[in-house]
């Protein structure tokens, strides 16, 4: 696992954020369940699209958004698709926004549409098909972190849980859909680039900071690879509930200076991740990981 692909990452934002109206396909919603692990069906937000599809409405549904520069098969739905079939039997549906997301200033000016376009589907679900809200979990990395926050604030309900990873910096200090803790009944927030790509201030009810949240142990000067840690991370919280493995447990802090800092020492009893919605529970938290896998610690 801890071999993880690479790619350029863009630190900052020098151009005009550029967006532009998606058109029909440009936003695809491809269905994974047990039944078809490795191929999925792709679906438009439409009653038609859906009713002909396998989505069972007596599953819960994991909705993940990518970030910039990847789309449906990616390396970030390459960890967590998997590990949530391999857990429960749910459905999965991977969002596929890659036409406004090739540049981060694309993917970024684009962002509110594709939150809305998400809400849209999910709004089908809930209105058309009975399905109930208290079933959705969104998973989210980078930009498409901020995306969740969108869509799940756009949706008629409340959603449970947003699991934001690693959510994006540059573009969002002011913007005013930025991700918030309103967007969920509970919104939890790894970060692992914070300050450098990924977002340094807490979003969430419950943030964390991964071996203080700036680089990750084994990346060194790698932003990238420390990025891509937040899913793998959260790949191995998943499969830890199959296996009974070692769990990324959180030591409070009082504030993200102190997390970033390495200086907590409030109690060590909230977990990162896993399949549990997390309720009464908020606040900033810290935790540090192995080299190599597995990355939690006991």
């Amino acid at each position: 696992m801890h071999m993880v692909t690479r790619s350029l990452l863009l630190l900052c934002v020098t151009a005009a954020v550029s967006a532009f109206n998606l058109r029909d396909g440009d936003v695809i919603f491809h269905l994974f369940t047990r039944g078809n692990p490795q191929i999925s069906q792709a679906l438009l937000p439409s009653v038609s699209s859906i009713m002909t599809s396998t989505f069972s409405v007596s599953r819960r549904t994991i909705f993940t958004i990518h970030n910039y520069g990847e789309n449906v098969s990616g390396n970030f739905n390459a960890f967590v698709v998997p590990a949530h079939l391999q857990a429960e039997d749910v459905n999965v549906i991977a969002v596929d926004w890659s036409p406004g997301s090739m540049m981060y200033t694309h993917g970024l000016g684009n962002a509110p549409q594709v939150g809305r376009i998400i809400a849209q589907f999910i709004n089908i679900l809930i209105n058309n098909f009975g399905y109930r809200v208290s079933q959705i979990r969104i998973v989210g990395v980078g930009l498409g972190a901020h995306v969740a926050g969108i869509a799940g604030r756009n949706v008629n309900g409340i959603i449970p849980h947003i699991v934001a990873l690693d959510p994006s910096l540059h573009g969002w200090t002011h913007h005013p859909e930025i991700l918030n803790p309103d967007d969920a009944d509970v919104v939890e927030v790894l970060h692992t680039t914070a300050g450098v790509y990924g977002y340094d201030k807490p979003l969430g009810d419950i943030d964390f900071y991964a071996n203080g949240g700036q680089s990750q142990a084994g990346c060194f000067s790698d932003v990238q690879c420390s990025h891509i840690y937040s899913y793998v991370f959260y790949n191995e919280s998943i499969i830890a509930e199959i296996d009974d493995g070692n769990r990324f447990v959180g030591t409070a802090c009082n504030d993200y200076e102190s997390a970033m800092k390495l200086q907590c020492n409030g109690p060590r009893d909230v977990e990162f991740g896993g399949l549990e919605t997390k309720t009464h529970v908020w606040g900033v938290y810290m935790f540090l990981t192995n080299m190599v896998p597995p990355f939690a610690r006991d």
